[in-house]
């Protein structure tokens, strides 16, 4: 097939690049900070296993089919979430783009400060003697919660995402292939590690012991498949904005899948790395089990301080402890840090496809993120609040790209975005069309209905205006919604007659022959002005 590519647009330099930066995207504090408390939280008394299986089914039904279409949009329209939802769904969809562009940008807020959590505990485990006792380390956790110190590094991490996007792929596809296997060889030497410790089996035992009570929970179902979307950054539009930076020769279904199995993959070694940690420390404090699991649940709002309460004891018997936990906080940094980097790229490239040049875009962007979690940087409960709403908001998110492949055609999405436009790839086969037409969004809806049904029916104080009740999330919601859609309305009304002459003028100057059906002109064009190779006069299976 002859290049698809705009010569002008930026590409990878080469598919390890492409991997990295993708990897880099996704593992990071989800890994190390959020999968451990959410394990954690979601475990019963008698383990934690019941958990595991539902997280790695969300995987499958959810994550991967969605991740695909991700990369195969960006890859085929080359172009930002908004307006690739125009393209492959007309004007009318804007406003879903819209919302996955908002609710990346809101977790983008208090990313940006668990990022800045990172940033303190690499320089502090430089200057000070690491903890020697749970108390100590909870006692460093509070004082540091206690200052401005949040709100610096928050500021630092904000501002270097943002200067490091003023000149794109390039500089981010440099720094992952420094950055990541860094953090992988770290990740695997305290695994390591960690499984040595006194009492390490017990942690394992607990972990992957089934308690099936937690089956009748709503949040043990919710928890599973949103982490993995916060894990993987499914349906949060960041590898939309990367897969533009993709060729024809970089495999979407290669990638989609490669990416979120290893990332969660390395989240797995990270839980366990957690779990033997904090078990063999207490048991050698002579501890009771039920202690212990009250210990893993109890680590500030929403459980927010596990790793950092932890990781730091994990290091304090090893020769070159301190050393070793300023690389692992410096690698943990990096990683959450190019995690921010796609962040800010996929705002960046949509003020860029709206008009405004890159550092104009950057400035923008840096600002609004840095606005976003300042209330996060002074106060763990709106961090909380942030992260029980906005993470959960990717399951919309996320069936709005499936709305978007149902109403495209799912077989039509396969065969022309994936396997046609694609070459040196795997085929997807048509055993996604069924997950991404039926299965993920029948789980989704499911989840979203579940989760609102369990949370009026076991919490008595859901309608009151706290962090984390549902009427405060659902009250976001809606203001989001509101403002997406009327913002589109917006547009449509004054600017879509200007966008629809526009199009009338590509027809007229011969790019597409006027009275052919409106779907074979959009392919016709696509195919002239991408190469692609011509729609065979066969029928679709």
């Amino acid at each position: 097939m002859p290049s698809t590519e705009n010569r002008d647009q930026p590409l990878f330099k080469s598919k390890l690049g492409l991997i990295l930066t993708c990897l880099g995207s996704v593992v990071g504090t989800g890994n190390i900070w959020r999968y451990p408390r959410i394990v954690a939280n979601n475990s019963g008394n008698e383990g934690g296993l019941v958990f595991l299986i539902l997280w790695a089914l969300g995987l499958w039904v959810w994550s991967i089919p969605i991740k695909l279409v991700e990369f195969a949009m960006g890859r085929y329209t080359k172009k930002n979430v908004i307006a690739s939802f125009k393209e492959l769904v007309g004007p009318w969809a804007q406003w879903m783009g819209a919302w996955v562009i908002c609710v990346s940008l809101l977790i983008g807020g208090y990313y940006s400060v668990v990022l800045g959590w990172c940033f303190y505990y690499c320089i502090h485990s430089m200057a000070f003697p690491l903890p020697e006792s749970y108390a100590e380390s909870v006692e460093r956790w509070e004082e540091l919660n206690d200052t401005y110190y949040p709100l610096l590094c928050h500021t630092i991490g904000a501002v270097l995402a943002g200067f490091c996007i003023v000149r794109g792929v390039k500089t981010v596809e440099w720094a992952n292939k420094i950055l990541v296997p860094v953090l992988l060889l770290i990740v695997a030497f305290s695994l390591a590690w960690s499984l040595s410790l006194p009492y390490a089996y017990e942690g394992i035992v607990y972990l992957f012991s089934p308690d099936w009570d937690v089956l009748k929970t709503s949040q043990v179902w919710v928890d599973a498949v949103t982490q993995n979307a916060w894990d993987t950054g499914t349906a949060g539009g960041t590898m939309v904005a990367y897969a533009t930076y993709m060729s024809h020769k970089d495999g979407v279904v290669s990638i989609g899948t490669f990416t979120p199995l290893a990332n969660n993959f390395v989240s797995f070694c990270c839980g366990i790395m957690i779990f033997c940690n904090v078990f063999s420390a207490l048991e050698l404090e002579g501890r009771s089990r039920q202690y212990i699991v009250n210990v893993l649940k109890d680590n500030g709002p929403a459980n927010t301080g596990l790793t950092f309460i932890w990781m730091p004891l994990l290091y304090k018997d090893i020769t070159f402890g301190r050393g070793l936990a300023t690389l692992f906080f410096l690698s943990l940094s990096f990683a959450g840090f190019s995690s921010l980097i796609g962040i800010f790229e996929l705002q960046a490239v949509t003020l860029e496809n709206m008009g405004l040049r890159r550092i104009p875009a950057a400035i923008i962007v840096t600002i609004v993120i840095f606005l976003l979690g300042l209330p996060s940087s002074l106060n763990l409960n709106i961090l909380a609040n942030q992260d029980a709403s906005w993470g959960f908001g990717l399951i919309p998110s996320g069936l709005l790209f499936c709305t978007l492949v149902m109403y495209y055609g799912p077989n039509r999405f396969r065969r022309v975005l994936v396997n046609e436009f694609g070459t040196d790839d795997f085929k997807l086969r048509k055993i996604w069309n069924y997950f991404i037409a039926f299965i993920s969004p029948l789980i989704g809806v499911a989840i979203v209905i579940w989760w609102i049904a369990n949370n009026i029916s076991d919490d008595s104080r859901w309608y009151q205006l706290e962090e984390t009740s549902l009427l405060l999330t659902l009250i976001q919601w809606i203001i989001l919604l509101i403002l997406v859609l009327n913002i589109n309305h917006i547009y449509q009304r004054f600017f879509g007659k200007s966008n629809l002459r526009a199009d009338e003028d590509t027809i007229q100057d011969g790019s597409i022959e006027v009275g052919q059906p409106k779907s074979s002109q959009k392919e016709e064009y696509l195919a002239t002005t991408r190469l692609l190779p011509k729609k065979e006069e066969t029928s679709e299976l």
